[in-house]
């Protein structure tokens, strides 16, 4: 006999991977990315979420395009996953400073991935004057550090510019110059650069930009940065496209780059030591920066010691090659554009 499944039977028995599951498949918009996060299959994570749906009886996502989109209900479910997640951290937390002798947990991450070059040294070094902090670096936080500082499941987020939410605090870190790296045939070197020894915002039109991954705000930054210097030198708009694209890795950034596919935008400690002679490094006219930012929930909660951590890190990056001296300079990770410098 064939009978319809009635959820009021059966009551559905939301658990915490559940909600694990609903919060970063709403997050990410896709199944593949959620099970690379949880460390799951991707099948074992379609299971899961079509056995939810059942207990549940309703939908909590629609497929739209290649996108994972919540529905009603499942906005819900992930919004109060996003919540009770938290404070289950925030609990395990408390619980686990009821012991005397227990470790002080410290989260970390970065929304850099090529600060991790020299954050961990940094880091190691602080651990070592506090022998009872537990210092921890997500990594699986990095693609969504300032939300996962947000949601509680990092103490200190080092972004490239400061989030204005007023439940954060921050403090600058340290500011490095931004270079162009370039094959010595390329075309945007006939443009002068050889000549000059830089390259100008306004000759990148035209050509292709490789960048490390970056937050979609510093690409759309870059691109007006493009147009706005070419604007200023012409007094016309920029009618070709600016083509930005990313690339994560550093070698294969470096690759690219030597090859003629494009014209890489970089931190200059990034690709210290690693040029040969089929690749020029040239700053760029007016200068760019990026900075750097340590971001921390404000009145600093568990009293951890992160004026101290700061002034470490602050230090590590100040050794970096090209790193200058905390000022106003305009920087390509801040609101303010370099091309809003003067004309040099």
């Amino acid at each position: 006999m064939q009978t319809t499944h009635d959820p009021s039977a059966h009551p559905a028995c939301l658990e915490v991977r559940h909600l694990k599951l609903v919060r970063e498949v709403a997050e990410l918009g896709s199944v593949t990315q959620a099970a690379a996060r949880l460390h799951l299959s991707q099948s074992a994570v379609s299971h899961q979420l079509v056995d939810l749906e059942r207990d549940l009886g309703t939908r909590l996502f629609d497929r739209v395009g290649k996108r994972m989109v919540p529905t009603t209900a499942g906005a819900r479910v992930a919004e109060s996953a996003r919540r009770m997640l938290g404070e289950l951290c925030a609990l395990e937390r408390e619980i686990g400073a009821l012991r005397r002798d227990a470790p002080i947990p410290l989260r970390v991450t970065t929304s850099c991935y090529t600060s991790y070059r020299w954050l961990p040294a940094a880091l190691r070094h602080f651990a070592e004057r506090h022998p009872r902090i537990d210092l921890t670096i997500v990594l699986e936080a990095t693609r969504r550090a300032q939300q996962a500082l947000i949601d509680d499941e990092v103490d200190v987020a080092i972004l490239g510019a400061p989030p204005p939410d007023r439940s954060l605090t921050s403090a600058e870190l340290v500011t490095t110059d931004l270079c162009a790296l370039v094959a010595p045939d390329h075309p945007v070197l006939a443009r002068g650069g050889k000549r000059r020894g830089t390259v100008r915002w306004s000759e990148l039109r035209g050509h292709t930009v490789l960048v490390h991954e970056v937050p979609d705000e510093t690409m759309t930054r870059l691109e007006e940065a493009v147009r706005a210097a070419w604007l200023a030198e012409s007094g016309e708009r920029l009618a070709v496209p600016v083509t930005i694209r990313k690339v994560p890795l550093t070698e294969a950034l470096l690759e690219l780059a030597r090859s003629g596919t494009g014209v890489a935008i970089v931190d200059r400690w990034i690709v210290e030591g690693l040029l040969g002679p089929d690749l020029c490094m040239l700053p760029l006219s007016p200068r760019a920066a990026r900075s750097f930012h340590a971001v921390w929930r404000r009145g600093n909660p568990r009293a951890l010691p992160l004026e101290e951590l700061v002034e470490v890190i602050r230090a590590a990056g100040a050794a970096l090659p090209g790193a200058a001296p905390r000022s106003p300079v305009a920087a390509a990770g801040r609101k303010r554009k370099p091309t809003r410098a003067r004309r040099r």
